[in-house]
């Protein structure tokens, strides 16, 4: 599957590491502690005691203790440097992770023991998963960074078009893919039940050449409580949205508003008799804006030829969205949808650009830059000029 932006370089490269589920933000309401006693010296038998140091500048702020949901677990505040959580061993709880907003992050796998967690460095220790844990982020780190140099000076060199860029990029990424793989297999072979098998079977399904069969076939080797873990039951779906709306398919209708606020569908546009270019896109993603200036010059030589493009926005709030529509001088109509059209589409990262043929069928995915151009054109050699 090819990667459809510079967004997801440091998002592909991150993952290669070990994945990282996005820390969630605690609910209001949640249910938290803010004093403490004295820090015990060994946990109770059957619990995790969680001992965490933090720099300076974090005294006095919020230490907050996440697992899979979206409540925090558990809060306390940093003092002198220091904070603990002691709490029972959870069996559904795979990985937790401790957040100091806007500040620190850090994962830690819980498991009956002392923990060591050092807020402001790259692992936890102290108990035999997160040893080794932190001994494979280790490896991984090392075997990643030269391929993440690459990856950075080539999107700083002015001497190549966007497109030897994108060429470039694929075969990096793609060189890659085919060291990190059987290492995350065997990593997940190894083990199938606890959180090293999880974050290899996260990694792997991040790979982004990864089909929904092969997919399947990764997850098979887990355990059930690891497949239905939410981040992981998350990535299956994407990718099993991905086959489903791949070349061939009929498209997958989802309604949102214009920006008048007026209600909109996507059938209101695709299958009605015209080749329609949909860009999934988000004020704040830096390619989708940059895309937008080569979508403009899409329009001004298709247009006439019966193109119609369209804009989903999607992640993004209305007023973001309205202002960069003024500020990029975009013409071409739009459904704001938050979230369920990426859902139906897999879509993971944005700009992902999609043609549909005038029945409605998706003639191509992953579409950027000069790859529109070629596929329209490849599209008018056989209808006689038309779209």
């Amino acid at each position: 599957m090819k990667t459809n932006s510079w967004l997801r370089v440091g998002l592909l490269t991150l993952s290669l590491c070990l994945a990282l589920p996005a820390v969630a933000q605690r609910k209001k309401g949640s249910k938290h502690s803010t004093a403490r006693k004295a820090t015990p010296r060994k946990p109770k038998a059957g619990n995790y005691l969680i001992l965490g140091t933090a720099p300076d500048d974090a005294n006095g702020k919020q230490a907050y203790l996440f697992g899979d949901g979206q409540a925090a677990l558990d809060s306390t505040m940093i003092k002198d440097g220091k904070f603990y959580f002691e709490r029972p061993v959870d069996k559904s709880l795979i990985v937790a992770r401790i957040l100091v907003p806007q500040s620190y992050y850090l994962l830690v796998i819980p498991e009956e023991g002392t923990i060591n967690a050092p807020v402001d460095k790259e692992a936890a220790s102290g108990t035999p998963l997160n040893d080794l844990y932190a001994k494979l982020k280790q490896e991984d780190e090392a075997l990643v960074a030269p391929y993440r140099d690459r990856l950075k000076a080539l999107r700083t060199d002015a001497s190549l078009s966007d497109e030897a860029k994108e060429e470039a990029y694929e075969k990096i990424v793609t060189e890659l893919n085919g060291i990190q793989r059987p290492r995350l297999l065997a990593r997940l072979t190894e083990h199938p039940s606890d959180a090293i098998g999880y974050h290899a079977l996260q990694s792997l399904l991040a790979l982004g050449d990864v089909e929904a069969a092969r997919a399947e076939a990764y997850a098979a080797i887990a355990t059930e409580e690891i497949r239905n873990s939410e981040p992981i039951a998350k990535q299956l779906s994407a990718l099993r949205r991905q086959e489903a709306t791949k070349a061939g398919a009929q498209f997958i209708d989802f309604t949102g508003v214009d920006d008048a606020n007026q209600t909109v569908s996507l059938s209101d546009y695709v299958g009605k008799g015209h080749y329609v270019l949909v860009d999934f896109w988000a004020s704040w993603c830096g390619p989708c804006r940059r895309e937008i200036s080569h979508l403009k010059e899409v329009r001004d030589a298709y247009s006439d030829k019966g193109l119609v493009i369209l804009g989903a926005a999607v992640w993004d709030e209305m007023e973001d969205h309205l202002k960069a529509m003024k500020d990029l001088e975009i013409t071409w109509p739009q459904i704001v949808n938050k979230n369920e059209a990426t859902e139906l589409y897999g879509i993971q990262g944005i700009p992902q650009i999609i043609l549909f043929d005038p029945e409605g069928k998706i003639v191509a995915r992953d579409l950027r830059g000069k790859a529109i151009d070629n596929k329209l054109n490849e599209i008018l050699s056989k209808t006689e000029g038309k779209l």
